[in-house]
């Protein structure tokens, strides 16, 4: 057994908990860098013959490379789920007898000022989200236009990730209409998600140029008529994004509505708007300026009651 077949077989463990296909695909190509990394500084290999000779130290300087690279401590948490999932599973089916990877711990991105000014432009202010539907659904959009300004409502509307909005099919439009829309979404579940009364119109003036449709035919195609894929749709929406000089990207429209659900309804409406299993998670979508948390701590109950108790003339 050969590397690649040992990766493969991890793959396909994965494949097999119906993880999707792009998070297969991620955990394979970071496996492979790594198994370059560790024969190119430690003579080692993840093939069955040197993996039981792999240990925490290896590992933990692994993470220290990645930490001297200005890694982001979210990727570097990412490679660490990936490493601990992997040695997990090689001890499981008996192919190394300890795992290495219990050295490795993930870490608290530290909130400094400059870090929660990253976060921050990690979404949309309501000036930005104005513009650019502006820009898209102009006086003559164009079809692909109608497209984009319906997905970014959409998103908008629903917390829907990317590759869930191009799995969509005509058939899902009346559960849109409903705000009640049952979809698979992230790991394989089908689930109800709530969509605002603004989203089904958007839609529909896009699929006015549609009229032949079928309820299977997917909601969002292509320019060459096929289904929409998360690539297309991506090049589609930062060609527009980028001559507002904003963000590109997709998935800043999840973190965008998650972050105005928690400001108007809490944590607990965004963890449930955005199909998370705890707050914590929702949390990493949630983003505040500082001019937002200022307005925050200036806006409280009691702060009129100290203004008038303690006034500046």
């Amino acid at each position: 057994m050969t590397v690649q077949d040992l990766i493969a077989f991890f793959e396909a463990h994965v494949s097999a908990e119906e993880k999707r296909p792009a998070t297969v695909q991620q955990y394979g190509s970071f496996l492979r860098r790594f198994d370059r990394y560790l024969q190119e500084q430690h003579g080692l290999s993840l093939r069955p013959e040197d993996i039981g000779r792999i240990k925490g130290l290896h590992l933990s300087a692994y993470l220290q490379e990645l930490a001297a690279e200005d890694r982001t401590v979210s990727t570097r948490n990412n490679y660490i789920v990936i490493l601990k999932r992997f040695f997990s599973c090689m001890k499981g089916i008996g192919m190394i007898k300890k795992d290495p990877s219990q050295v490795l711990h993930c870490v608290k991105e530290k909130k400094t000022p400059e870090v929660l000014e990253k976060q921050a432009q990690k979404r949309y202010t309501a000036e930005e989200v104005e513009a650019l539907i502006e820009a898209v659904s102009g006086p003559r959009p164009k079809h692909n236009d109608l497209r984009d300004a319906a997905i970014i409502a959409l998103i908008l509307g629903s917390g829907l990730r990317a590759f869930e909005v191009c799995a969509l099919n005509i058939s899902q439009m009346e559960g849109i209409r409903q705000g009640d829309l049952f979809c698979l979404r992230k790991g394989g579940n089908w689930t109800h998600v709530s969509v605002a009364d603004f989203v089904a119109p958007c839609i529909d003036r896009y699929l006015a140029g549609r009229q032949d449709a079928k309820p299977d035919d997917p909601l969002f195609l292509s320019q060459k008529g096929n289904r929409l894929d998360r690539k297309t749709l991506w090049k589609s929406l930062a060609a527009k994004q980028q001559r507002l000089n904003l963000k590109t990207g997709v998935h800043i429209f999840r973190h965008t509505l998650l972050t105005a659900v928690d400001q108007a309804g809490g944590s607990a409406m965004a963890r449930d708007v955005g199909g998370h299993s705890t707050v914590y998670v929702t949390n990493r979508y949630v983003h505040t300026s500082m001019e937002e948390r200022q307005q925050a701590v200036s806006e409280t109950s009691f702060a009129k009651m100290v203004m008038k108790a303690f006034p500046y003339n």
